[in-house]
């Protein structure tokens, strides 16, 4: 159980696919907070839950701890139509949401052009950047531009 006023970062330092999610679903526990501080909806982490299995993208993995609040902040690459899916998915099995979830204002928002950005980086890299074509690498890439798709 994590001290009152601390905080405990999960970080991956394999650009993903670590299995950070699971760790955070351990850790949720004891915390009141889980918050997503960079990153997009890429692989995915996979949380059971008793028999239930879920594959969540852009929600942390804490939502499926009823007493916890799950923020997604600035650094956040924020796939709104994948957000939305995951969001009415979670809610139709059950998962009350109900003040738990919060984005940032300045959170990237990801647009369909990404996506097309990412497979044309993709398809014309000599050597393959290794992209999920989600749009996640050409948003994290517009981030802080006066172009980039900020939600604020």
């Amino acid at each position: 159980m994590a001290a009152q006023g601390s905080c405990t970062v999960i970080v991956g330092c394999q650009w993903g696919d670590e299995g950070k999610g699971k760790i955070v679903d351990v850790l949720a526990e004891g915390v009141d907070i889980v918050a997503r501080y960079q990153g997009g909806a890429n692989a995915g982490h996979t949380v059971h839950v008793g028999e239930d299995e879920f594959v969540l993208h852009q929600i942390p993995s804490g939502i499926l701890h009823e007493d916890k609040k799950c923020l997604l902040g600035n650094g956040v690459v924020l796939d709104i139509r994948q957000f939305f899916e995951e969001y009415d998915a979670l809610i139709a099995r059950g998962v009350d949401l109900s003040g738990r979830v919060g984005v940032s204002k300045r959170a990237q928002l990801l647009l369909p052009y990404h996506r097309l950005l990412d497979h044309a980086a993709e398809d014309s890299a000599a050597q393959k950047i290794g992209t999920t074509g989600r749009g996640n690498w050409s948003g994290v890439r517009g981030q802080g531009r006066p172009q980039g798709g900020s939600s604020c």
